[in-house]
């Protein structure tokens, strides 16, 4: 599996930890790599209650986006201004990463992150951090959506506004950085509860030992046959990890995030027609038309 290579990046552990930093991005696009940043929200926890938050918006670089199916010129497009709320006239007086970025780094101090699928999150904030600073974040991280999957596993799905439901928390507002960082510390922290109710710390995390996948020979005539293909989201017909294992069935490789190798890229939005990537990137695959590619499998 190809990786972006990030040296000096932090760990990804797994604990329960009373002290913490939760951290949620907006972004303008999937890649970060490719694109940028345009908001961090932050909840600074100690004891298990938060007591310092912080928010920014951040001026993206103008460029090329899609307007009502046209390319034109702005900060974001159609897309990512119908999810977050965030506009071109909300980022016209934002500061730019190269000051926004040192406030971030000084709120995250050395703390551990934690994020509903945190290391979209972390890439961010690497990248960002190292093209605007001239430095890595290196924070260790806690992913919420690797907790939320095993404290819930009769859930289908384990995208935030689901684990929120489940839990009872509001998701209201959701979709917006500090909000969406509030949403993670409340959920985490009822699961935190729920996981030291049936045991140790040590307990929980014997629930992460490791198990083989099976190794499929593949069908070489499956259009997914020998392609890379990354995901984002969470597909309303199957989990993740049921996706994934039939992608790799059929021969394919799953890749944590999108690399410059990656074929094509599941995106959890509607719709039955692939999509071409820009300037040579993966192809866009909707989840219809992922899952007419991906058929019987």
């Amino acid at each position: 599996m190809a990786k972006v290579d990030r040296p000096g990046k932090g760990e990804s552990r797994l604990c329960l930890p009373r002290d913490y930093t939760v951290v949620d991005t907006e972004t303008t696009g999937l890649s970060s790599e490719t694109c940028g940043l345009i908001e961090v929200g932050a909840l600074r926890v100690r004891g298990g209650e938060v007591t310092e938050t912080f928010s920014t918006l951040i001026q993206p670089p103008w460029r090329e986006v899609q307007r009502g199916g046209e390319w034109t010129e702005g900060y974001v497009d159609d897309f990512i201004q119908g999810l977050t709320g965030i506009t071109d006239e909300m980022l016209e007086d934002a500061p730019p990463p190269e000051d926004a970025l040192p406030q971030v780094e000084a709120f995250l101090g050395e703390d551990l992150i934690l994020g509903h699928n945190v290391g979209f999150d972390m890439a961010f904030l690497y990248d960002s951090f190292q093209k605007y600073l001239g430095r890595p974040c290196r924070n260790d991280s806690l992913d919420h959506l690797r907790i939320a999957k095993k404290m819930l596993p009769e859930m289908p799905h384990h995208r935030l506004g689901d684990v929120a439901e489940a839990l009872g928390v509001s998701y209201e507002g959701a979709h917006r950085a500090l909000t969406d960082c509030w949403i993670t510390y409340r959920c985490y922290e009822k699961l935190r509860e729920k996981a030291l109710s049936q045991g140790t710390e040590e307990d929980f995390l014997r629930l992460f030992e490791k198990k083989k996948r099976p190794k499929y020979l593949g069908i070489p005539d499956h259009p997914f046959y020998k392609k890379r293909l990354a995901f984002a989201g969470e597909l309303k017909a199957l989990s993740r990890d049921q996706a994934a294992e039939r992608v790799m069935r059929a021969g394919a490789k799953v890749e944590k995030e999108v690399t410059d190798k990656t074929d094509y890229l599941v995106v959890a939005v509607p719709g039955d027609k692939a999509l071409p990537g820009k300037d040579g990137g993966p192809v866009i695959l909707p989840e219809g038309a992922f899952l007419k590619l991906l058929g019987e499998v």
